[in-house]
């Protein structure tokens, strides 16, 4: 924040110019010394993100998403005493956008965007500690109508914190879960609803091993680790004394907590939960923050679903020695690695400018992945007091790389401009018509000599965050991407191929021809040594073929090569009832075709 002598705050336009110069200079300054120089534009001046951050505990959630249906992304930013901000992207930055909900003057933490009712625009959930959740439904040009007493999400007081929405039971519609920060006599109990595909949920917490009794639950992450195509939940909760939780899905809504078998059981002051394929081994893996004692923790997937602690190399490490909030993967040099980006703050109830008195100098930390190993950004571009707890990345400004948008401490954003280089990128957002409409859940994959990026889009994640529907993967060098492979929450799969680099494309659920063996049994001849061997087939028709092995040295007796069919064939006979070959037809002819009889013909 810029402050004036007299007034106290520097005009707008002058801020915005002053941030413009800051830009200008900082590009100057990579364009001379390079890449380490100058990892980012910081145009926080420029893009005048009002975030009032100035009160409240434990932070304020951040979205990055598109929710008035233009492609561009748009800011939503909740607020301590529910002073929510929205702004609409226009491709350069953001302006301020007064959106028709009633005023309601209680802390928000997590803010959301997603398309509940599958109608083609984005529907609002928003999480409050101290009040009722509230629900909004767009009825079409962001006008929108409050559902909260009426949609069956609970409307007493359960201190709520992050949520996430996915669509477990894939009937095409999402779900919802939301985690509870709850202590002394509250109600321990997290939420799950189950969304009945009318604009009303029906909640099933206490049907599910999700209805346990659980204090200070922080936040909760639709994932799938084993690839089984159930979603599972991830739960992150506060405190040594509180074990995290993995909600593992068997089929239909049953779960079960297989977080002590997979290695995810941990007793640690958790922050967030947040995903990624960090090592291009085709499975997600996972960054949990934590408390400065503990220590962040990251852990990686065998390819079953089953975790270890990342053992780094020397010089690898994202360890970070202060209490960690939110852990972003996104890939701002579009190298196709995804790098990460770590929130720093204190347990504490904010006040703002004496908070930092009291914690004078908390950076924020950022790790360059370099093909799976990590080293700790050393510009000291990231070397400034910060205490922030959620943030979001997308690419707001249309520029090919990818943005961050941090709502640190403070009456304005910090806003990280990714700047471009000769690497090339390409951005995918996914349009279900079986499955939801936004294609929560989905499974990306894009392929150039090997896979090169696997993303799978959620909706919350991380600490109190939304990140851009957008998915954005860096691809390097390369020229041409080999295919591009959606795995849908439906079971469809879709496959592009030969594509160019340096796009942006919706991906529509079965727009392209499906492969009959993704969806189910492939008939085909599944034997290796026949003729028409069929690699794709998954179940056997009888159709092998294996005359390609015969020829005129492979007749048996009784058969002779016939040039015409390419085929053995019975020997010709002038007299074909001469069974035995005597050149005579006898008794002994008959008994032979008596014996013969009813046989079936090879």
């Amino acid at each position: 924040m810029l402050h004036d002598p007299n007034t106290g705050t520097i005009d707008r336009s002058l801020r915005v110019l002053l941030g413009r110069v800051t830009a200008f200079l900082c590009l100057i300054a990579v364009t001379a010394a390079g890449h380490a120089q100058a990892p980012f534009l910081d145009v926080s001046n420029a893009a005048d993100i009002w975030t009032g951050h100035t009160g409240g505990y434990l932070g304020h959630g951040v979205s990055m998403a598109d929710f008035n249906g233009d492609g561009l992304d748009d800011l939503s930013i909740a607020h301590h005493a529910g002073n929510l901000q929205f702004y609409l992207g226009d491709g350069e930055g953001f302006e301020p956008h007064l959106l028709n909900i009633p005023d309601y003057a209680h802390e928000a933490k997590c803010i959301l965007w997603a398309d509940i009712d599958n109608d083609g625009d984005q529907d609002l959930f928003i999480t409050y500690r101290l009040a009722a959740n509230r629900m909004f439904i767009n009825e079409g040009g962001l006008q929108m109508t409050e559902v909260s007493t009426t949609c069956g999400i609970d409307q007493t007081n359960r201190r709520s914190y992050g949520a996430c929405f996915g669509d477990y039971n894939n009937d095409g519609y999402l779900d919802l879960f939301v985690a509870n920060y709850v202590s002394g006599q509250d109600p321990p109990f997290n939420e799950l609803y189950k969304n009945n595909g009318d604009n009303t949920f029906t909640e099933v917490t206490f049907e599910t091993v999700m209805g346990e009794p659980l204090q200070q639950n922080f936040q909760g992450q639709w994932v799938d680790f084993d690839e089984d195509g159930l979603l599972d939940l991830h739960l992150i909760r506060d405190r040594i004394c509180y074990e995290n939780r993995y909600y593992k899905q068997m089929e239909n809504g049953v779960f079960f907590n297989d977080a002590g078998n997979m290695g995810l059981d941990y007793s640690i002051n958790a922050m967030c939960t947040s995903t990624t394929d960090y090592d291009h081994d085709d499975d997600q893996d996972l960054y949990i923050s934590a408390g400065m004692f503990e220590g962040n923790h990251f852990l990686v997937n065998d390819g079953t679903g089953m975790f270890d602690v990342h053992d780094p190399v020397d010089g690898d490490s994202v360890a970070v020695n202060l209490t960690s909030w939110a852990g972003t993967w996104f890939d701002p040099d579009n190298d196709g690695w995804e790098d990460l980006h770590v929130c720093t703050g204190f347990s504490t109830y904010t006040v703002y400018p004496e908070v930092f008195g009291q914690y004078a100098y908390v950076p924020d930390n950022f790790y360059w992945n370099n093909e799976g190993v990590f080293t700790e950004d050393s510009t000291g571009f990231f070397d400034v007091a910060a205490l922030s707890f959620s943030a979001a990345t997308g690419d707001f400004n249309l520029d090919g790389s990818p943005d961050l948008v941090n709502n640190w401490v403070g009456e304005y954003a910090q806003v990280l401009q990714g700047i471009p280089n000769v690497n090339r990128w390409l951005k995918v957002m996914l349009e279900g018509t079986v499955s939801n409409r936004d294609g929560i859940g989905g499974k990306i994959r894009v392929y150039a000599d090997g896979l090169i990026g696997y993303h799978m889009t959620h909706c919350g994640e991380n600490y109190l965050s939304q990140n851009s529907r957008w998915e954005h993967f860096g691809l390097g060098l390369t020229t041409t991407i080999d295919s591009i492979t959606v795995h849908w929450p439906s079971g469809i799969v879709d496959h592009y191929y030969d594509l160019a680099p340096n796009q942006s494309m919706v991906l529509v659920e079965g727009e392209t021809a499906p492969d009959p063996c993704d969806l189910g049994p492939c008939p085909g001849c599944t034997y290796p040594d026949a003729c028409n061997f069929d690699e794709t087939a998954n179940e056997e028709d009888g159709s092998c073929d294996f005359s390609c092995w015969l020829n005129e040295t492979t007749c048996g007796p009784g058969t002779e090569w016939d040039a015409t069919s390419q085929l053995c064939v019975p020997t010709q006979n002038d007299c074909p009832t001469d069974l035995n070959g005597d050149e005579v037809t006898d008794v002994s002819d008959l008994l032979i075709f008596l014996a013969m009889f009813a046989i079936a013909c090879p």
